[in-house]
């Protein structure tokens, strides 16, 4: 266990920013490994907490919950985490007229490897979890959870994986069944949590999977796809009717009933309270250097789109194109020749690599780079105090009602709901990964043997040797990308 101070948390979060490819869910157990098994600075409930906490808060999941797992390093656990990524893209952007397509070419070559220590990690991951639900003795729950989420979120993933497997055309294959994105699913989850409580009656427990399969099916190809909002509605006032019923009605004296002193998060709130004064220091700052109104224009829409992206990096590509491209605030060449798609390939979160390229080009634009730099760092800076506004917000409400057994339930399951995600991530990823190698004319059941045969030697050589997590991510980026490199060579 390393000793807790500015030194070695700035450095951990720092590694797991330079090391965190895949985005999203996909680093909770990278950020786990960190804080939970390496260094034992918070224990699995409280870090179970934490994910279920930052799976319900806007923006970006690993932002979130870097600013709320230890009140006393919100603000540089969060910044030093999303860092790595943003500086890393803003060099790539600064130097793009030079590298053009080339660079983007050689990123997706690194990026085969870089994916396959992604699935290394993931299963790492599934499979400790996995274990534990073994040992606990009551596994049945914990396995209908995982296979319930991986069966709601894995529509798009499979049609990815299939449709690049078979080589088959964008519009060609028919809608996904059921894709529920993480926001839903996490709202599903809380709506069955709320509506059965503690009862065990089978009738509670089949009305509340029933309605959750409705409200899953209107996201799918099922002819209820356009009552999504409506649907919402009505489980939460179901779930809050059954709640009042409980403890109003029924006057049952549970753990969600008995009177219990309030208690305030002080620390939670302080953070809240910073990152909202440095955010107005930054803003303030770059209007008195740059001298440009839109500094303010800029800031209001990082922070508005970053606060209404429900469900992270993959929903701001969307929120982001309409916000800033659509409006007419950036070009539209800008935005998908070095943002959509690019951002992605970063280590970190997507969500602030997408803001940091959008201050860099609003920067750019009127001022050069320097001022390209500043406003880079600014929409980064922005990104991260909203996100963190938000999970703090959110993470105020759950530690007060910390004693209720609808949220302890949220808690208890929410690893096994995210392994479930995990899984449809890594087939999500495994299709990236094999349509970059068939680009390169492979064939796309070649490529995605490739990439499993890379996971499988990773998970063989960490088993063996042991191998630190860093290594073993560079050794497959730099792998993959002297291979492809080379194979680019002599093909032409």
């Amino acid at each position: 266990m390393k000793h807790k101070n500015i030194l070695t948390v700035a450095s951990a979060f720092l590694k797991v920013g330079t090391i965190g490819f895949g985005g999203g869910t996909a680093l909770i157990p990278v950020i786990e490994d960190e804080l939970v098994e390496k260094n034992k600075w918070i224990d699995a409930e409280a870090f179970d907490r934490a994910v279920a906490v930052s799976s319900v808060s806007p923006a970006s999941v690993p932002v979130a919950l870097c600013s709320i797992w230890d009140g006393g390093y919100s603000l540089l656990s969060a910044y030093a985490y999303a860092l790595p990524g943003s500086l890393i893209y803003l060099l790539l952007l600064t130097g793009f007229s030079l590298t053009g397509e080339s660079g983007l070419k050689y990123i997706g070559y690194a990026s085969v490897g870089l994916i396959s220590f992604v699935l290394f990690v993931l299963f790492r991951f599934i499979k400790k979890n996995f274990i534990k639900y073994m040992r606990s003795g009551n596994v049945k729950p914990y396995l209908i959870t995982i296979a319930a989420s991986f069966l709601l979120t894995c529509g798009n993933a499979f049609k990815r994986l299939f449709m690049t497997l078979l080589r088959f055309p964008a519009g060609g294959w028919p809608a996904s069944v059921y894709s529920v994105g993480m926001i839903n699913l996490m709202f599903i989850a809380i709506f069955m949590s709320c509506f059965i409580g503690s009862s065990r009656s089978k009738l509670k427990i089949g009305a509340a999977v029933a309605v959750a399969v409705i409200y899953a099916s209107s996201f799918g190809n099922f002819g209820v796809n356009e009552w999504p909002r409506q649907i919402g509605v009505g489980m939460a006032v179901l779930a809050t009717a059954s709640a009042i019923y409980d403890a109003v009605i029924k006057k049952k004296m549970t753990r969600d009933t008995k009177r219990r002193e309030f208690r305030f998060d002080r620390a939670s709130l302080i953070n809240l309270v910073l990152f909202i004064l440095l955010s107005i220091i930054f803003i303030t700052a770059a209007y008195f250097l740059s001298g440009n109104l839109d500094v303010w224009d800029f800031s209001g829409r990082v922070v508005s789109s970053s606060l209404t992206s429900f469900g992270g990096g993959e929903v701001y590509y969307a929120v982001s194109e309409s916000v800033f491209v659509d409006s007419g605030f950036m070009s539209r060449a800008f935005y998908d020749s070095h943002i959509a798609g690019v951002a992605g390939a970063m280590p970190g979160p997507v969500l602030v690599a997408i803001a940091s390229g959008i201050g860099y080009g609003f920067g750019e634009s009127f001022g050069g780079v320097g001022y390209g730099w500043m406003f880079g760092l600014l929409g980064f800076s922005l990104a991260v105090a909203a996100t963190a506004v938000g999970a703090l917000s959110l993470y105020i409400f759950f530690d007060a009602l910390n004693d209720s057994v609808r949220i302890q339930t949220i808690i208890r399951y929410i690893i096994p709901i995210v392994c479930g995600m995990l899984i449809s991530t890594a087939l999500s990823l495994a299709s990236q990964a094999s349509l970059t190698l068939a680009v390169e004319g492979i064939h796309p059941v070649v490529s995605l043997g490739i990439v499993v045969s890379i996971f499988l030697l990773l998970t063989y050589i960490n088993k063996k040797y042991r191998i630190r997590d860093v290594i073993l991510l560079l050794l497959c980026g730099f792998g993959t990308l002297a291979a492809l490199g080379a194979l680019n060579y002599f093909s032409i």
